[in-house]
């Protein structure tokens, strides 16, 4: 946890999962100080002025924006526990919105997944925006039956990863404006079906090339993310 998230700015921690992991884990004490992010509002500091196994009281400080998030996924939907990992580690990437779908070889099955009820999917983006301690908004989950290609027809600088592409996202990078998010597609656990990718294609989606290998979903989205926060220099 290198964030205590804070669902609004009187600074005080209720939550028995958070105040469990200061006791135990950041064996914190009156006067540590904290990084802290406060949804929809921002970053601070804040130190604690009492601490109990109920509650926890922060004094914050200023509060200062955080970073934009820069990119979009649209990615077949795989087993729960992928998508376990894609909610969560997509969020500490930067991710804006993450919408799954069912792609022509995923089981429909996922889309029922107790991982989509409020509860259980906002703990995993929490843990994710806790981890990242640079982005101040959970990102929009969405989940369709269909594929949602034609939804994305108007926005820019979209792209779908594609064994048989031919380009890489450092040929393209000059192309590429981080003003404004990145959309990918990432196909489900058994792969895109040329249909699907078409689909994509006739969208506007470019076809890149992130590895000769073939990758799980979780690690294709961190190495196509990677790839772009390299060539968008952040640090």
């Amino acid at each position: 946890m290198n964030s205590l998230i804070l669902k609004n700015s009187d600074g005080i921690i209720t939550d028995s999962k958070i105040i469990a992991h200061m006791f135990e884990t950041l064996k914190a004490n009156p006067g540590d100080v904290f990084k802290c992010t406060i949804l929809d509002q921002g970053l601070c500091l804040g130190t604690i002025e009492s601490l109990t196994k109920s509650e926890c009281k922060l004094k914050l400080s200023e509060i200062s924006p955080a970073q934009p998030q820069w990119f979009n996924l649209v990615v077949g939907i795989s087993r729960p526990q992928t998508t376990k990992k894609v909610l969560e580690h997509a969020t500490t990437f930067g991710a804006k919105k993450i919408h799954f779908f069912k792609a022509a070889l995923s089981e429909k099955s996922y889309l029922d997944s107790k991982v989509f009820e409020s509860a259980e999917c906002e703990e995993h983006l929490l843990a994710g925006l806790s981890q990242a301690a640079i982005y101040g908004s959970l990102p929009i989950v969405k989940t369709d039956k269909y594929n949602p290609a034609d939804s994305y027809a108007d926005i820019p600088q979209k792209f779908i990863l594609d064994l048989n592409a031919t380009e890489n996202f450092l040929d393209l990078s000059s192309s590429i404006n981080f003003d404004t998010p990145v959309t990918l597609a990432i196909g489900p656990e058994r792969g895109f079906i040329s249909e699907d990718i078409a689909r994509f294609h006739a969208a506007g989606f470019k076809s890149v090339k992130i590895s000769s290998s073939i990758l799980r979903v979780e690690h294709a989205i961190y190495s196509a993310v990677s790839q772009l926060e390299l060539i968008r220099g952040r640090y």
